[in-house]
């Protein structure tokens, strides 16, 4: 039996079909001085195939999957054509003399590099967009047609170490019942669109591309996050029973995704979407979210080899605005730096890059590329419902410095006579242990809050989350991560202001159940767990919920406060 991590939901049952790892081998020495200019040549035909290749995709995605996939393949189009990247891989070949797939390999290795060093998951999970974007151009820069998954003659889960964007979105899902893949994340876009295509779906499952063979029989419970090769007669009349069960279940959430998220006793719980690019609105939408509670701009910068230009982000965000029609899109401003590189900033290395020059500390720092976003954000505030969000803060200097930032936005727009919104609220990131003492000092500066609780609960704890060694210590129930999310909601309604959690325990039904009982009113989560949480939210009443939160305050580890959410939730 093998585990992983559940990316989309749902329990499949068919034979499996392994894919091997598709190994390309050329020649990476460098070439004559009379061969620069073939190279080059070589290079420019290879984007002008791959423009035509992603726009085929595009559009058959465009046709079987709506408008919000295909700005998958949109983003892949505006990488292969852009002209940094493409000098950049052309200064390559004439200044080290490399070949041109060498040229293209090595410029690519260097920015998914720096995408797989990022803590951000959603970030780090792009890496795998940018090679496979890499892969296609090298293989069309070899004049090799890239492979294609061709349909299937009987239903199968397919087996592989990855899957590439591009090849999950010609998946015929009338025959492919499950995906396994010995990478990926919870975030990458091939996830992602499993998830929009019902496929279920589990990844990171270490060995499993070697350990099971063509032919097997596999049973894929994404439900439980369990594999089963080959199962018996016993095991399979399991499997069918959930799989049975998991239909009933998803009509059943389907049917509550007009409905509000409102506890058995009246008391009502906003849920919003987490999303990273205007391509993940309407699949929110469609989940039941009630608005944006935390759109990351991060990718929008890693896009492109430089920093996206104000009229850039502007797009970005008004299609997000106009695609909400009206509720409200909170809009974190660039959270990089320190652990989180992109590569165009030439940041500097640091000895601790979590206690370094991340968040709005290097926004300080770069004032125009702050205030280049504020200018952004101000001008598609008049479309919509548009909140700022401000990250990594920890003293109320900071704030205030902030809103002078805003200020000298504001003017300048108005000097130029450029339409934007005057009174954009502006909330902050509640993630350090110093924004948790200081919420009744901050919340009287801004709006809102929004509690991020991966980094409070890494903060709090002081426990890289990233550290395999000490991720058993990683614990989001821990007593002091509760205490100090109690805090902080009890300082934002002394004030009468709102507080979100935006942080990985919004989208756990338990934890989403305790958040309510500890007093949070909104919760923002990845898409596809919303309708879960409002149903678990609507069996239960805010009474009962702020009783087992008050129990749970008073407990002393995190195993004891998962013991009792189970006993009384589970």
């Amino acid at each position: 039996m093998f585990s992983g991590i559940s990316v989309s939901p749902g329990v499949a049952l068919a034979q499996a079909v392994v894919l091997s790892s598709e190994q390309v081998s050329f020649d990476r020495s460098p070439v004559a001085s009379e061969f620069i200019e073939r190279e080059i040549d070589k290079f420019k035909n290879a984007v002008a195939e791959s423009v035509k290749q992603l726009t085929l995709i595009e559009t058959h995605v465009r046709e079987k999957m709506g408008d919000d996939k295909a700005a998958i393949f949109e983003g892949h189009l505006m990488l292969v054509e852009d002209e940094e990247l493409s000098e950049t891989v052309i200064e390559v070949i004439r200044g080290q003399r490399f070949p041109a797939p060498a040229a293209v390999e090595a410029v690519i290795n260097e920015h998914a590099s720096a995408m797989e060093e990022m803590e951000d998951e959603y970030l780090k999970a792009r890496a795998v967009d940018m090679r496979d974007l890499g892969h296609r151009l090298v293989l069309n820069c070899l004049g090799i047609a890239p492979q294609s998954l061709e349909t299937f003659e009987f239903e199968v889960i397919i087996v592989a170490e990855d899957l590439t964007p591009s090849q999950a979105a010609v998946l015929d899902t009338s025959k492919v019942k499950g995906i396994i893949t010995e990478r990926g994340s919870r975030t990458s876009h091939t996830a992602i669109m499993a998830a929009s295509m019902e496929i279920p779906a589990i990844v990171a499952v270490e060995g499993v591309s070697t350990a099971i063979q063509n032919g097997d029989m596999v049973a894929l419970d994404a439900e439980h996050n369990q594999i089963i090769v080959n199962p018996t007669p016993s095991q399979l009349d399991q499997v069918e029973y959930r799989r049975e069960q998991f239909i009933l279940e998803r009509k059943l959430l389907e049917e509550l995704r007009d409905l509000p998220a409102r506890t058995s006793d009246g008391v009502r719980i906003k849920l919003a979407a987490n999303i990273g690019s205007p391509a993940d609105s309407a699949p929110a939408l469609l989940k039941g979210a009630e608005g944006v509670g935390l759109y990351r701009v991060e990718f929008l910068f890693m896009e492109t080899s430089e920093a996206p230009d104000e009229e850039m982000q502007y797009q970005a965000f008004k299609s997000v605005v106009d695609d909400m029609k009206g509720m409200p899109v909170v809009i974190r401003t660039l959270d990089v730096g320190g652990d989180k590189d992109l590569p165009y900033l030439a940041l500097p290395k640091e000895e601790n890059p979590f206690l370094g020059c991340r968040g709005i500390r290097l926004c300080f720092e770069r004032p125009s590329l702050l205030l280049r976003q504020l200018r952004a954000l101000l001008r598609a505030g008049v479309h919509g419902d548009i909140r700022i969000l401000v990250p990594m803060i920890s003293s109320v200097d900071e704030v205030r410095r902030f809103k002078e930032f805003l200020a000298e936005a504001q003017s300048s727009l108005e000097h130029e006579g450029i339409a934007y919104a005057k009174d954009l609220p502006v909330g902050v990131m509640i993630e350090t242990p110093a924004a948790v003492f200081l919420a009744p000092h901050l919340i009287r500066e801004t709006d809102f809050f929004s509690i991020g609780t991966n980094d409070l609960t890494q903060y709090t704890l002081a426990v890289d989350r990233q550290n395999e060694r000490i991720a058993e210590l990683f614990e989001q129930l821990s007593p002091a991560v509760l205490l100090g999310i109690k805090h902080t909601v009890d300082a934002a309604r002394e004030e009468g202001k709102p507080v979100c959690v935006c942080g990985q325990m919004a989208g756990d039904v338990l934890s989403a159940l305790l958040l309510v009982g500890l007093g949070v009113e909104e919760l923002s989560m990845s898409p596809v767990h919303i309708p879960r949480v409002k149903n678990a939210i609507r069996k239960h009443s805010c009474a009962r919920l702020r009783d087992i939160a008050r129990d749970a305050l008073g407990l002393a580890t995190a195993a004891e406060v998962k013991a009792k959410l189970e006993k009384y939730l589970g």
